[in-house]
């Protein structure tokens, strides 16, 4: 009977812990991020029961006759269920979700590393990312060049800037539609457009010389915009199958923003008006006489990036132009502007290694001349307007110039047993020995969750399990009270037999 009240406490003590723990999922069924909890019970050790009789000697491959008595229950463990929570979407870009498995990391002004799934995050007045409680959140600095920096608190000051990029790329599409030679010249035919550049005049090449233009806004190293203008003329085709179209590109790089030119070449149409090759050649230094005429034995072939595409000079910076066409190799044929006359073949070409893209600058005649692509990679310094955080964890900041740039990388944080993280409370959580090792990646990769912007995890609490649970644990410790007066009254009663 003594037994009967040992046994009977400790599954009073044991369901007791269990409430707690119902409880405790009960009251943070609406707490971000919060994990609920499981208690495990285990049978207390088992005292052999005597005097079992000897018919157990005869028994040998029998194991029932063994006699054994419980001495009641104690509480094993009490696991954490990391089962996902659901979302909650919110308005604010820095309320972060993992969607999968991981953490985020923060960090406490004394140093020391916790791990959170609730990623309810906001700027402080400074800039730096924190929680609620002020524990700042960590992420990977990137750097200008998209390389990845070192580990530090994500600070979004809304004072960053963008420094200013100079044009070093410009890619355009047209459909020239030239078939008329506005700008002939009987000694030099394929570059008499360029011949008619006239230095100081406004416009520089008239309106007479050519069949169509198109202003272009290029960037130099101080983010400053500024004017370029591509001009197209019809040329002999004499020999080709297709059409020639000759063309001159200037900018204000010129003296008191004069525009110059930097580069002219001619592009080759099949009969269909696609185009097949092209030229390029630019100047030595101005390529200009003194009289301020251009001077074609001072223009030869243009170098060649390492994508194949022609380079030009201008703002100090070089300048690649695609057309739609590149090389794969080297120019085919050399000498200045000057060494080709009336002799279409005496001009730069790509040759066999040209590679045209499937949308091309075509020369389409019947058809209006139009740009339909033109882009480059400049731009003016810019002010940080916003942010955005993609699934991978990156933070793009949003510029005043329309660009967009990589701030930060956040990494997820994993480990080889999550099941051993210390609560910490405050939503947090710390490693101990037994989690194994601590893994830093991109989220969305492999054993990473994704991180979605705008949402928050909910508690991951089952209402209707744990009221069950509660029911349960609320009957099994009546019953267990029941037994301990019950064995209580017996022991009386065993006293009173005695007196």
């Amino acid at each position: 009977m003594r037994a009967a009240l040992y046994i009977g406490a400790t599954g009073m003590k044991a369901l007791g812990d269990g409430m707690n723990v119902v409880t405790n999922n009960l009251a943070n069924v609406s707490t971000i991020g919060y994990k609920s909890q499981d208690i495990q019970f285990a049978d207390i050790w088992y005292a052999q029961q005597a005097n079992i009789g000897d018919w157990w000697k005869a028994q040998q491959n029998s194991c029932v006759a063994l006699g054994q008595k419980g001495e009641g229950v104690y509480v094993d463990d009490v696991r954490t269920i990391f089962q996902q929570g659901s979302f909650e979407s919110s308005n604010t870009v820095t309320d972060l979700a993992i969607n999968g498995t991981g953490y985020f990391q923060v960090r406490d002004e004394q140093g020391r590393d916790f791990y959170t799934r609730a990623g309810d995050f906001r700027c402080d007045n400074e800039g730096v990312l924190r929680t609620p409680d002020g524990l700042a959140v960590m992420g990977y600095r990137m750097n200008a060049d998209g390389s990845q920096g070192e580990l530090a608190q994500i600070t979004l000051d809304k004072s960053t800037t963008m420094e200013a990029s100079a044009t070093t790329s410009l890619s355009m599409r047209f459909n020239v539609g030239q078939s008329v030679d506005y700008s002939s010249s009987e000694s030099n035919p394929y570059f008499s457009l360029l011949q008619h550049y006239t230095a100081g005049a406004t416009p520089p090449l008239a309106d007479t010389t050519h069949g169509y233009s198109e202003s272009l806004t290029l960037y130099d190293a101080t983010g400053a915009a500024r004017e370029a203008t591509i001009y197209f003329d019809g040329a002999p085709s004499q020999g080709h199958e297709g059409s020639v179209v000759e063309y001159v590109i200037t900018t204000d790089s010129g003296e008191n923003g004069a525009a110059v030119p930097v580069m002219a070449g001619t592009l080759s149409f099949n009969a269909n008006g696609q185009l097949q090759d092209m030229s390029a050649y630019t100047p030595n230094g101005t390529g200009l006489n003194d009289q301020g005429f251009v001077d074609l034995s001072a223009w030869s072939a243009a170098p060649l990036s390492s994508d194949g595409l022609p380079l030009m000079n201008a703002f100090d910076s070089t300048i690649s132009v695609d057309l739609g066409v590149h090389a794969t190799g080297e120019w085919s044929g050399s000498g200045t502007a000057a060494d080709v006359g009336t002799n279409a073949q005496s001009l730069l070409s790509m040759g066999n290694s040209a590679v045209v893209s499937v949308d091309a600058t075509t020369n389409y005649v019947a058809e209006t001349p139009v740009t339909y692509q033109f882009s480059q990679n400049g731009y003016p310094e810019g002010q940080l307007n916003g942010i955005n955080i993609t699934a991978d964890g990156k933070v793009v900041g949003s510029f005043s110039n329309s660009e967009n740039q990589d701030l930060w990388q956040i990494p997820v944080c994993r480990f080889t047993s999550e099941y051993n993280l210390r609560r910490e409370g405050n939503n947090l959580f710390s490693s101990t020995p037994d989690c194994g090792q601590m893994v830093m990646g991109v989220a969305g990769t492999e054993n990473f969750g994704k991180i979605a912007s705008y949402n928050i995890e909910q508690s991951n609490v089952d209402m209707a399990a744990e009221m069950v649970d509660m029911i349960i644990t609320q009957r099994g410790f009546q019953s267990n009270s029941k037994v301990v007066t019950t064995a209580d009254e017996m022991l009386k009663k065993a006293m009173e037999l005695k007196r």
